[in-house]
């Protein structure tokens, strides 16, 4: 009978393979996000972008529940104009750009303890109804998102500069005064 032996891994083999499995997983898990984006955006049929006031300065009966984004309501928008500070409809190539951050994924690992969130990102079907939302709050590194989209609103966190771009004047500075 012969005895087989088994030379064991040299220390750089076995941590390259531990390497290599690292990067496979971080690998499945971009790729699984990059087609949740992309299942999102199949659906859109346009988007919009809001800049509002502070919701902790709106009236009581018109943010009842502070926590909750109450001026989406049966997938329309329901929001007074005397909050609304701006309001633009992104363009094909403004989509694009957006996917693109979306599926990047730039965001800062901090987060405060406020919310006082400003802007939105409304997601609009075929039908013209609003089928998802991300609500951030750029100050604080918060954002709060209809469950569909739960999986990467922590990914708008770092659009306020592709938001001043696309247009979007309003950031608070008013109510700093």
């Amino acid at each position: 009978m012969r005895v087989i032996s088994i030379k064991i891994l040299p220390n750089y083999v076995l941590k390259l393979v531990v390497f290599l499995l690292t990067i496979y997983i971080i690998d499945s898990c971009s790729l699984k996000h990059k087609e949740e984006v992309n299942s999102i955006f199949d659906k859109v049929n346009r988007i919009e972008i809001l800049a509002y006031v502070d919701r902790n300065q709106w009236n009581q009966e018109d943010n009842p529940d502070y926590l909750k984004l109450n001026f989406i309501q049966n997938g329309k928008l329901k929001i007074s104009k005397k909050y609304l500070k701006n309001r633009i409809s992104l363009n094909k190539e403004q989509i694009e750009i957006l996917k693109s951050k979306l599926r990047k994924c730039d965001r800062e690992n901090w987060a405060a303890a406020c919310y006082d969130p400003r802007h939105a990102i409304l997601f609009y079907d075929e039908n013209d109804k609003i089928f998802g939302h991300i609500e951030m709050c750029f100050d604080c590194n918060g954002s709060r998102s209809s469950e569909n989209l739960k999986n990467f609103s922590e990914c708008a966190l770092g659009l306020e500069e592709t938001f001043k771009k696309f247009g979007i004047t309003y950031f608070g500075e008013e109510e700093n005064n």
